[in-house]
């Protein structure tokens, strides 16, 4: 599928910097013109770094939003009058939907070029809502690159971890959280830090969203029974080093991967959970036994996607009042001083840096404004937000952790362990980030609950 129309061609003078695709899209809509609605549509969402495109009815219009470092803005509003008109469109295009089906949800995974010569695959849901068909896309930019195990920001004692967990000949590595918190990137990640000649990695997703070189990269179809558990028993007669299955979601597909790591296997894989640590509940539940977890498992890795300060409004200020920065604080009153004082100094945190937050009360924080000219600023159109930037917490499952889980400890008593004595959480993540710069205050509370270590 491609939603390229040959109305515009790009030349030396039209550069993606030189050219308003908005006002495009804006006159492509008073024109009613659905091809290049879309040509636009989907140039802006991978121009402007967009990761979901909606297109919504209302009952006297219809608008676009754009989801950019997490968050939605509404670029367009359009007449109801040709909304079916361009949902129709993408059915068609998409060659996967019924376009004469209205009354059920529809999925589609299509490929696409934008205006700029790029591809990028997307991944199309429609709604039927109390007014017409509400559409979403997911955009998939096939251009970026899989950004290095160091490009992810995996700082002090969680990137040892990470490291001596990818070291590892056997065992599982899992990675959790919601979706659009990352997890497909740091696993493509760690898989391409150890794709070497001598090991057979083999992968099972849905659906792939990237293709690498020397993987053995498989598309599950649960339409013919193709499933991730029937995937893991034919990846074992492939003789494989490396297994990645996609997700654990049911009892057969865990069984099957802690039976892989059992038998001299390394597993990756993802699971749903609100944290590293409620990992072993959900485990549990599913009706792994906790010898088997102490057996198989080597880490299990929570992350999530947190917008950066804009480094051109960025200045500092002081919170030295501010409830939240005091809940900050309080999540180290009960960790281990020399650990502390190991992390800081693995992640190059300056002695500034430190008596700024911890002794002055001072953190970066956003203005909106260019620190020159005092207008909106240009690099973040005043949003004070640029960029998003990963936060990582490692449960390591370590001597320690698998003697507390033979002995039937609770997931509160392991996590308040680790906490105490090695454990960057991901509150502790941010903060060590914060007293960099590069994260503020309001930021990291919209999804982590305030603790007090």
């Amino acid at each position: 599928m491609s939603f390229t129309s040959s109305s515009f061609l790009m030349d030396a003078s039209n550069t993606p910097n030189t050219i308003n695709f908005r006002d495009l899209l804006n006159k492509s809509i008073l024109q009613s013109d659905i091809v290049r609605i879309f040509d636009y549509l989907l140039t802006i969402g991978v121009e402007e770094g967009a990761s979901d495109i909606h297109v919504e009815p209302f009952e006297n219009y219809c608008r676009i939003r754009i989801r950019i470092d997490g968050v939605l803005e509404e670029l367009v509003q359009y007449p109801k009058s040709f909304h079916e008109s361009i949902i129709s469109k993408f059915k068609i295009e998409s060659g996967q939907m019924r376009p004469d089906e209205k009354r059920l949800p529809q999925d589609a995974r299509v490929s696409a070029i934008t205006q700029t010569n790029k591809e990028i695959d997307l991944r199309a849901n429609t709604l039927p809502t109390v007014r017409w068909e509400k559409l979403v896309m997911r955009i998939v930019d096939k251009s970026k690159e899989i950004p290095s195990l160091k490009m992810l920001g995996i700082d002090g004692s969680n990137g040892a971890i990470l490291r001596k967990a990818l070291d590892y000949p056997n065992g599982i590595m899992l990675n959790t959280w919601p979706t659009g918190s990352g997890k497909t990137t740091t696993l493509y990640s760690c898989l391409s830090d150890i794709n070497k000649i001598e090991v057979n990695i083999t992968t099972f997703e849905d659906p792939v969203e990237n293709k690498m070189m020397w993987l053995n990269q498989s598309q599950v179809r649960w339409d013919i029974g193709f499933t991730f558990a029937s995937g893991l028993r034919a990846a074992l007669r492939q003789d494989p080093d490396i297994i990645m299955v996609w997700e654990i979601r049911d009892r057969e597909t865990l069984e099957m991967a802690m039976e892989s790591a059992m038998t001299g296997h390394l597993v990756f894989s993802t699971i749903h959970t609100n944290s590293a640590v409620e990992t072993i509940t959900r485990v549990l539940n599913m009706g792994a036994e906790s010898y088997m977890m102490a057996g198989t498992f080597n880490l299990v890795i929570a992350q999530r996607l947190w917008r950066k300060v804009c480094s051109n409004c960025a200045t500092k200020v002081l919170i030295k009042d501010d409830a939240k920065y005091l809940y900050a604080k309080k999540t180290f009153t009960n960790f281990d001083k020399e650990a502390l004082k190991a992390e800081i100094q693995s992640r190059g945190i300056t002695q500034e840096q430190r008596t700024d937050f911890f002794v002055n009360g001072y953190m970066a924080q956003w203005t909106g404004k260019d620190s020159k000219t005092w207008e909106i600023c240009s690099v973040c159109n005043g949003s004070g937000y640029k960029g998003r930037m990963w936060l990582y917490e490692m449960m390591d499952y370590t001597d320690q952790i698998k003697v507390m889980l033979l002995d039937k400890k609770s997931a509160f008593e392991i996590g308040k362990f680790a906490l105490q004595n090695w454990m960057i959480d991901l509150e502790r993540d941010w903060i060590f980030k914060a007293i960099q710069g590069k994260l503020d205050l309001n930021e990291i509370y919209r999804f982590v609950k305030m603790t007090t270590g």
